[in-house]
């Protein structure tokens, strides 16, 4: 189980993990994503998460004031999607979230938002950051698109709300259709 807060602290101090840490991480998290269903359902309280997009330090800004208090795994968190591009923190809201994730795991709920795939991370900047935090290393890329496309693609909370990163299609009538969905591929676009 990775150390939460030893890890939050070296993150903050940009610090690295090495690739096999990284990668082992990667994949610990993927299989534990691989293993829930399209449309998670969670019941209250639950603390909903919208775009990170990259910001690392504002991420921890908001743990530290809306969750540390709250003490998970009390506390259901719903990420939205979004954890990349734009920041350039990427990898480390990745490492981070899918650390909570791994201690957490029916806690801590990571959907698939639309920055989550290889057009986007390619058009903007995820794809670039990992090439550079990690010499041209296109293997670890690659780990975090199949991360990518492990995650759950929506939640229900309480029977009351279905939530997820953007709209919803009007083929999709359903939740047994959104079920449905082969959601470990590249969205197409």
């Amino acid at each position: 189980m990775p150390n939460l807060d030893v890890l939050r602290k070296h993150l903050l101090r940009e610090g690295h993990l090495d690739k096999p840490q990284l990668v082992g991480l990667i994949q610990q998290a993927s299989d534990i994503l691989r293993k829930e269903p399209n449309v998670i359902k969670l019941k209250e309280p639950v603390i909903i998460v919208g775009d990170i997009h990259g910001q690392y330090y504002d991420l921890i800004h908001m743990f530290e004031k809306v969750v540390d208090n709250r003490n998970l795994p009390k506390t259901n968190m719903l990420f939205l999607g979004d954890y990349v591009d734009r920041g350039s923190y990427s990898i480390e809201v990745c490492i981070f979230l899918y650390a909570l994730k791994i201690n957490y795991p029916n806690e801590i709920i990571m959907l698939r938002g639309n920055h989550e795939s290889r057009a986007m991370t390619e058009h903007f900047t995820f794809r670039e950051e990992v090439l550079k935090k990690y010499d041209g290393d296109e293997d670890i890329y690659e780990k975090f698109i199949e991360s990518f496309e492990s995650m759950p693609i929506s939640a229900d909370v309480n029977g009351d709300y279905l939530c997820m990163h953007g709209g919803i299609s009007p083929e999709l009538q359903t939740v047994d259709d959104i079920n449905a969905i082969n959601r470990f591929v590249e969205p197409p676009l």
